[in-house]
């Protein structure tokens, strides 16, 4: 299974890369005959436009082409689902971090927890407003346990 994950990764990283499409993780699973390859997909860190249904429609396409002929799980048939990582999908990585400046994110560090507009974003580093002081508050990626945005319902 991790070769056929390590596999896939390899073969759709640059497609998906021309196309403007970030890959952000890559699962095979294999329960009993029921087998299932799931490509999550991704922006890039330049855009906090959320990934679209032809986001979606253009990465299935993509995928497909590049890994119809791989033997994938012993070549066994398998269902193939491109998603996105949706609107609340933990804070883990500077990229991630960086396509959502400018929205509230809640923050939980071992020390506090605290929410606030995300202001900037570096390769060690992000800065928050609180939202009630307006303080900005720079907190080390080292430091942060978990951060996720805030949403907001109109």
């Amino acid at each position: 299974m991790a070769q056929d994950q390590q596999t896939v990764i390899d073969r759709i990283t640059a497609p998906l890369a021309a196309a403007g499409l970030v890959v952000e993780e890559v699962k095979a699973v294999a329960a009993g005959r029921h087998r299932t390859l799931t490509v999550m997909i991704d922006l890039p860190e330049d855009t906090a436009d959320p990934v679209s249904l032809e986001h979606i429609a253009l990465a299935t396409r993509i995928v497909s082409e590049e890994i119809d002929e791989l033997p994938l799980f012993n070549d066994h048939p398998y269902d193939l689902q491109v998603t996105s990582p949706g609107a609340s999908r933990p804070l883990s990585e500077v990229r991630h971090f960086r396509r959502v400046r400018g929205r509230t994110i809640d923050v939980r560090t071992a020390a506090r927890t605290l929410r606030g507009e995300l202001a900037e974003v570096d390769d060690a580093a992000v800065t928050v407003h609180e939202e009630k002081t307006g303080e900005p508050v720079v907190l080390g990626l080292d430091e942060i346990e978990h951060a996720e945005v805030v949403l907001r319902f109109r």
